[in-house]
Protein backbone atom coordinates (compact mmCIF):
# COMPACT_ATOMS: atom_id res chain seq x y z
CA UNK A 1 0.00 0.00 0.00
CA UNK A 2 1.67 3.03 -0.78
CA UNK A 3 0.08 6.56 -0.99
CA UNK A 4 1.45 9.92 -2.67
CA UNK A 5 2.66 12.50 -0.34
CA UNK A 6 0.30 15.24 -0.96
CA UNK A 7 -2.25 12.89 0.79
CA UNK A 8 -0.41 12.28 3.58
CA UNK A 9 0.14 15.72 4.49
CA UNK A 10 -3.77 16.41 4.11
CA UNK A 11 -4.51 15.75 7.78
CA UNK A 12 -2.19 18.61 9.23
CA UNK A 13 -3.15 20.90 6.43
CA UNK A 14 -6.46 20.16 7.66
CA UNK A 15 -5.78 20.98 11.34
CA UNK A 16 -3.99 24.22 10.53
CA UNK A 17 -7.56 25.32 8.39
CA UNK A 18 -9.40 24.07 11.23
CA UNK A 19 -10.69 26.78 14.04
CA UNK A 20 -11.93 23.93 15.77
CA UNK A 21 -8.58 22.19 16.38
CA UNK A 22 -7.42 25.68 18.06
CA UNK A 23 -9.46 25.06 20.85
CA UNK A 24 -7.73 23.51 23.98
CA UNK A 25 -8.79 20.43 26.05
CA UNK A 26 -6.70 19.97 28.85
CA UNK A 27 -7.98 16.38 28.75
CA UNK A 28 -5.95 15.91 25.41
CA UNK A 29 -2.62 17.12 26.89
CA UNK A 30 -0.13 15.34 28.48
CA UNK A 31 2.57 12.10 27.73
CA UNK A 32 1.53 8.75 26.77
CA UNK A 33 2.96 5.44 25.74
CA UNK A 34 2.20 3.18 23.19
CA UNK A 35 2.85 0.36 20.48
CA UNK A 36 1.37 -1.14 17.69
CA UNK A 37 1.47 -4.11 15.21
CA UNK A 38 1.25 -4.61 11.35
CA UNK A 39 1.56 -5.57 7.99
CA UNK A 40 5.38 -3.76 6.93
CA UNK A 41 6.06 -4.02 3.26
CA UNK A 42 9.51 -3.28 1.48
CA UNK A 43 9.45 -2.05 -2.36
CA UNK A 44 12.69 -0.86 -4.17
CA UNK A 45 13.71 -1.38 -7.46
CA UNK A 46 16.94 -1.69 -8.82
CA UNK A 47 17.83 0.67 -12.37
CA UNK A 48 20.28 -1.37 -13.52
CA UNK A 49 18.81 -5.01 -13.51
CA UNK A 50 15.06 -3.50 -13.47
CA UNK A 51 14.49 -6.18 -10.91
CA UNK A 52 11.90 -5.30 -8.11
CA UNK A 53 12.30 -6.35 -4.40
CA UNK A 54 8.47 -6.41 -3.00
CA UNK A 55 7.56 -8.44 0.50
CA UNK A 56 5.25 -8.54 3.32
CA UNK A 57 6.10 -9.22 7.03
CA UNK A 58 4.75 -8.71 10.51
CA UNK A 59 6.21 -5.53 12.39
CA UNK A 60 5.39 -3.82 15.21
CA UNK A 61 6.34 -0.38 16.66
CA UNK A 62 7.01 1.57 20.14
CA UNK A 63 6.40 5.08 20.55
CA UNK A 64 6.85 7.38 23.20
CA UNK A 65 4.79 10.73 22.76
CA UNK A 66 3.65 14.22 24.73
CA UNK A 67 0.40 16.12 23.17
CA UNK A 68 1.76 19.51 23.40
CA UNK A 69 -1.74 21.18 22.42
CA UNK A 70 -5.00 19.57 20.85
CA UNK A 71 -3.58 19.60 17.12
CA UNK A 72 0.03 18.79 17.97
CA UNK A 73 1.64 16.10 19.05
CA UNK A 74 5.73 15.18 19.22
CA UNK A 75 6.56 11.44 18.84
CA UNK A 76 9.99 9.10 19.19
CA UNK A 77 9.09 5.77 17.68
CA UNK A 78 11.03 2.54 17.34
CA UNK A 79 9.95 0.68 14.68
CA UNK A 80 11.16 -3.26 13.29
CA UNK A 81 9.74 -3.85 9.50
CA UNK A 82 10.15 -7.81 10.20
CA UNK A 83 12.31 -9.83 7.68
CA UNK A 84 11.00 -9.59 4.37
CA UNK A 85 11.74 -12.43 2.22
CA UNK A 86 11.71 -11.87 -2.11
CA UNK A 87 13.21 -14.41 -4.73
CA UNK A 88 15.55 -12.34 -7.13
CA UNK A 89 17.23 -14.34 -10.12
CA UNK A 90 16.36 -17.34 -8.15
CA UNK A 91 17.27 -16.63 -4.30
CA UNK A 92 15.67 -15.92 -1.76
CA UNK A 93 16.72 -11.99 -0.13
CA UNK A 94 15.70 -11.04 2.88
CA UNK A 95 15.82 -7.19 3.98
CA UNK A 96 15.45 -6.52 7.73
CA UNK A 97 14.89 -3.14 8.31
CA UNK A 98 14.63 -1.24 11.96
CA UNK A 99 14.05 2.82 12.30
CA UNK A 100 14.58 5.18 15.49
CA UNK A 101 12.25 7.96 14.19
CA UNK A 102 10.78 11.61 15.52
CA UNK A 103 8.25 13.36 14.10
CA UNK A 104 5.32 15.68 14.40
CA UNK A 105 1.76 14.77 14.19
CA UNK A 106 -1.11 17.23 13.06
CA UNK A 107 -3.93 16.42 15.05
CA UNK A 108 -7.67 17.00 14.31
CA UNK A 109 -10.25 16.03 17.02
CA UNK A 110 -13.18 15.47 15.34
CA UNK A 111 -15.85 15.14 18.44
CA UNK A 112 -15.10 14.44 21.59
CA UNK A 113 -13.60 11.00 21.11
CA UNK A 114 -11.98 10.67 17.16
CA UNK A 115 -8.58 12.48 16.57
CA UNK A 116 -7.65 11.98 12.28
CA UNK A 117 -3.99 12.76 12.51
CA UNK A 118 -0.99 13.56 9.81
CA UNK A 119 2.95 12.18 10.73
CA UNK A 120 5.86 14.26 9.32
CA UNK A 121 9.52 13.18 10.54
CA UNK A 122 12.80 11.93 10.09
CA UNK A 123 13.92 8.54 10.53
CA UNK A 124 17.53 7.19 11.60
CA UNK A 125 16.93 3.50 8.89
CA UNK A 126 19.39 0.87 9.78
CA UNK A 127 19.39 -1.92 6.70
CA UNK A 128 20.68 -5.46 6.48
CA UNK A 129 20.11 -7.44 2.79
CA UNK A 130 20.94 -10.88 2.59
CA UNK A 131 20.79 -13.68 0.57
CA UNK A 132 19.40 -17.14 2.39
CA UNK A 133 21.54 -19.83 2.29
CA UNK A 134 24.45 -17.77 1.95
CA UNK A 135 27.32 -16.31 4.29
CA UNK A 136 27.45 -12.49 4.72
CA UNK A 137 25.42 -9.77 4.59
CA UNK A 138 25.14 -6.03 3.47
CA UNK A 139 23.96 -3.35 5.52
CA UNK A 140 23.63 0.47 5.82
CA UNK A 141 22.32 3.63 8.01
CA UNK A 142 20.66 6.69 6.77
CA UNK A 143 18.79 9.61 7.53
CA UNK A 144 15.32 9.55 5.73
CA UNK A 145 11.93 11.63 5.60
CA UNK A 146 9.37 9.92 7.30
CA UNK A 147 5.08 10.44 6.38
CA UNK A 148 2.21 9.02 7.59
CA UNK A 149 -1.90 9.30 7.83
CA UNK A 150 -4.11 7.82 10.96
CA UNK A 151 -6.90 8.11 12.78
CA UNK A 152 -7.31 7.00 16.38
CA UNK A 153 -10.73 6.32 18.85
CA UNK A 154 -10.12 7.47 22.37
CA UNK A 155 -11.67 6.08 25.62
CA UNK A 156 -10.64 7.95 28.61
CA UNK A 157 -6.72 7.81 28.89
CA UNK A 158 -6.63 4.72 26.10
CA UNK A 159 -6.55 5.72 23.06
CA UNK A 160 -6.80 2.87 19.75
CA UNK A 161 -4.95 3.69 16.97
CA UNK A 162 -4.49 2.97 13.14
CA UNK A 163 -1.91 4.17 10.96
CA UNK A 164 -0.46 4.25 7.66
CA UNK A 165 3.58 5.40 7.66
CA UNK A 166 6.84 5.29 4.70
CA UNK A 167 9.92 5.86 5.08
CA UNK A 168 11.17 7.17 1.72
CA UNK A 169 14.49 5.27 1.02
CA UNK A 170 17.19 7.05 -0.31
CA UNK A 171 15.58 10.34 -0.38
CA UNK A 172 18.22 12.36 -1.49
CA UNK A 173 19.68 10.15 -4.16
CA UNK A 174 23.21 9.45 -3.02
CA UNK A 175 25.51 7.94 -5.23
CA UNK A 176 27.56 6.36 -2.69
CA UNK A 177 25.36 4.33 -0.49
CA UNK A 178 24.70 1.25 -1.94
CA UNK A 179 25.02 -1.70 0.26
CA UNK A 180 23.35 -3.94 -2.56
CA UNK A 181 24.21 -3.99 -6.03
CA UNK A 182 23.22 -0.35 -6.76
CA UNK A 183 19.56 -1.17 -4.79
CA UNK A 184 17.78 1.84 -3.66
CA UNK A 185 19.41 4.05 -5.83
CA UNK A 186 16.80 6.12 -8.38
CA UNK A 187 17.74 8.38 -11.02
CA UNK A 188 15.41 10.65 -10.28
CA UNK A 189 12.84 12.00 -7.83
CA UNK A 190 9.73 10.15 -9.89
CA UNK A 191 10.58 7.13 -9.40
CA UNK A 192 11.07 7.69 -5.13
CA UNK A 193 7.86 8.39 -5.36
CA UNK A 194 6.87 5.17 -7.46
CA UNK A 195 8.68 2.01 -6.00
CA UNK A 196 11.10 2.88 -3.40
CA UNK A 197 9.23 2.64 0.13
CA UNK A 198 9.36 0.63 3.39
CA UNK A 199 5.81 1.05 4.95
CA UNK A 200 3.66 -0.62 7.88
CA UNK A 201 -0.24 -0.61 7.95
CA UNK A 202 -0.48 -1.06 12.13
CA UNK A 203 -2.99 -1.10 14.90
CA UNK A 204 -2.42 -0.55 18.15
CA UNK A 205 -2.57 1.15 20.95
CA UNK A 206 -1.91 4.49 23.53
CA UNK A 207 -1.82 5.04 26.91
CA UNK A 208 -1.62 9.27 28.16
CA UNK A 209 -0.51 9.49 31.56
CA UNK A 210 -1.42 12.30 34.56
CA UNK A 211 -4.04 14.99 34.05
CA UNK A 212 -7.59 14.79 33.54
CA UNK A 213 -8.77 11.64 31.34
CA UNK A 214 -9.41 11.94 28.01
Amino acid sequence: MRLPIRWLALPIALCAASPAAFARDPALLGPYLGASIGDSTVQFKDDETRQEFDADDTGFKINAGYRIIDWVAVELNYTDFGQPVDRIFGVDMEAQYTAVSVSALGMLPLGSNFDLFGRLGLARLDADFSARGFAGSDSDKSTEPLFGIGAQFRASNLAIRIEYEGILLDANNRDDDDWWDDWNDDDDWDDHNDSDWVSMLSLGFTYKFGGAPR
